[in-house]
């Protein structure tokens, strides 16, 4: 009995020490990602292994994804066989919470801190039905691209810092020529010029378009626009059939509104968007860091989205072109000492979002029929914005 005692303790030590190095062993965290070939040896090689080093208790599994990413994320979510966390275009983060495939990551402790940290304009993407489903992971905007020749021509050394006087030069020193351009008349496109001219889409939480975007102010950017085209100054391509900005401004253009994967040159640089009445304007584009509904581990996924919003990580991408989302970066000696992530991340501080819903690519036809028809149709301002704004709503409320 003594024997068979003795046995049973050792058996019964055995099985306690196996589960508590059991209980040791570290979780693991399966992250998508649709990193590029600069983008993805930083992450695999340099912050996946410092994020496990400072968390030994998680191990991160990297998953790059091909092909149409968003069909892949919609198809796991209805098998319900999906990663713990992903990086995900802006466009779609609305679209997945409607669908509860991601979390409301303002429900986290921890958040509130992330959201402080980072950019607004970026930040906004993530709003749906009055929560936070996702924070900015790396962003871009749109800045001012200027042929310094053209510039010189109007009287300007270098950009100019408004664009009252920017737009008095084109009048008096190269009337009816077309200074500035913008490719169509889309959201990405002409989104900036309308809110630099004051317009505004909808409320804050992107809920409501009536009232905000046929306002006064709404119409009266709209309305200065069409007065730009009509002077001389300000040509949309597809309007008018003039050369695309990207060949333009080498020759003919003095500034359009472009992204930092314009190929800079000595004579074409990047510059701040100038301001009109005190303010300047971009739009945001980029990806989200999204946890899922359906992750066994979303504690840990949330302190690597914690580790991939920090500077350090932030830095390190920053270095193969991958814009930061963090407030504290913008005067950072990093960014400052570089002639176009400078001027991007300043940019950014004034940088809006589209509007945040699953129904994005609806409401950007609304608003390209809308332009259509004031641009190419001569249709009433005020009428059009109004109506549109309507149909707006329509699909912010489904």
């Amino acid at each position: 009995m003594k024997k068979l005692f003795s046995l049973l303790l050792a058996l019964s030590m055995l099985a306690g020490l196996c589960a508590a190095a059991s209980a040791e062993e570290p979780v693991t965290i399966t992250f998508w990602h649709t990193y590029g070939d600069a983008e993805t040896p930083i992450l695999d090689e340099v912050l996946i292994p410092l994020f496990e080093n400072a968390n030994p208790d998680i191990k991160v599994n990297a998953i790059r994804q091909s092909g149409d990413f968003n069909q892949m994320v919609v198809t796991a979510l209805g098998t319900g066989v999906v990663p713990d966390v992903a990086r995900v275009d802006i466009t779609k983060t609305s679209a997945y919470a409607k669908l509860g495939g991601i979390v409301a990551m303002d429900e986290i402790e921890g958040f509130d801190a992330l959201k402080a940290a980072v950019l607004d304009g970026p930040l906004s993407t993530n709003i749906w039905n009055g929560h936070y489903y996702g924070l900015p992971l790396n962003t871009n905007c749109k800045a001012a691209v200027v042929n310094l020749e053209q510039m010189k021509a109007l009287g300007f050394d270098g950009a100019p810092a408004t664009m009252e006087e920017f737009i008095a030069a084109c009048k008096e020193k190269a009337a009816g020529e077309y200074k500035l351009n913008v490719s169509g008349v889309g959201d990405w496109d002409l989104y900036p010029y309308f809110w630099l001219f004051g317009g505004v889409l909808t409320d804050e939480g992107f809920t409501k378009a009536s009232g905000y975007l046929d306002s006064e102010s709404s119409v009266q950017a709209i309305k200065t626009l069409l007065q730009l085209h009509d002077d001389g100054v300000f040509t949309i391509r597809d309007v008018d059939g003039t050369p695309d900005a990207w060949d333009g401004i080498n020759s003919r253009y003095a500034m359009f509104f472009e992204g930092p994967w314009y190929p800079f040159s000595e004579n074409i640089v990047p510059a701040l968007i100038p301001t009109y009445n005190g303010a300047s304007a971009s739009v945001v584009g980029g990806e989200n860091i999204v946890i899922f509904s359906g992750s066994q581990q979303q504690e840990a996924a949330f302190r690597f989205v914690q580790f991939m919003l920090s500077e350090e990580a932030q830095l390190e991408l920053l270095k193969v072109g991958v814009i930061p989302t963090l407030k504290s970066l913008v005067e950072n000696e990093v960014v400052t000492k570089d002639a176009k992530w400078s001027v991007y991340m300043k940019q950014l501080e004034s940088a809006q979002s589209r509007i945040p819903t699953p129904q994005a690519s609806t409401v950007e036809q609304l608003w390209s029929d809308a332009m259509n028809m004031i641009f190419l149709e001569g249709a009433d301002v005020q009428e059009t914005l109004s109506y549109t704004a309507a149909e707006i709503d329509a699909e912010l409320a489904k």
